[in-house]
């Protein structure tokens, strides 16, 4: 049997430059999100997969007080480029 590649259905990434580190996306997702040593959030794995993740996902993205999380479709991010927060 072959491994099969699956697709993301979305991407969340957080915009670096927006995150003041209220820790909000974090506490309402902790498996979507951890916070870097000097207290910012970045995506555990920005790539989502299945449809409550992604409704999770946009939630959060809706909650933040920032604006900083950012949900997009799976073919149109890359949810390591420039605009997410680094460790």
């Amino acid at each position: 049997m072959t491994a099969r590649h699956v697709d993301a259905r979305a991407v969340v990434r957080v915009d670096a430059r927006l995150c003041r580190g209220t820790g909000l996306c974090q506490a309402m997702s902790p498996a979507l999100f951890r916070l870097t040593r000097a207290g910012y959030a970045i995506p555990v794995d920005g790539e989502l997969y299945d449809d409550d993740t992604v409704r999770l996902a946009r939630s959060v993205a809706d909650c933040c007080p920032m604006g900083a999380v950012e949900v997009l479709p799976g073919d149109d991010a890359d949810a390591t480029g420039p605009e997410s927060a680094g460790t």
